[in-house]
């Protein structure tokens, strides 16, 4: 439910920012790392990694739709570069454990 919920307030903060991709890319990430922060550092006590794959997903059905279009490409590319370094920073910890 809290990454519904944030879901939800980042959409209506999306909604409210025109073509301003720097605002935009900051947005997305700053509620992503509060929702983990609120989830596995207050009262909440609920899963961090589960409030942001909730948060994700209701971005993706629903939230997804209010980036404006001229700075979907930067928000687009800037989450690509996130997804790129954490999965290598999974392979080489997993590698340097295993080995």
């Amino acid at each position: 439910m809290l990454g519904i919920i944030a879901g939800m307030i980042l959409s209506f903060i999306l909604k409210r920012i025109h073509n301003n991709a720097v605002l935009e890319v900051n947005s997305t990430i700053f509620v992503t790392y509060i929702v983990f922060c609120i989830a596995e550092n207050t009262f909440v006590k609920v899963s961090g990694i589960l409030a942001i794959t909730a948060l994700g997903l209701y971005m993706n059905k629903k939230g997804k739709t209010k980036i404006s279009p001229l700075s979907e490409h930067a928000v687009h590319h800037v989450w690509s570069y996130v997804k790129f370094v954490a999965e290598t920073i999974i392979f080489l910890l997993s590698g340097i454990i295993m080995g």
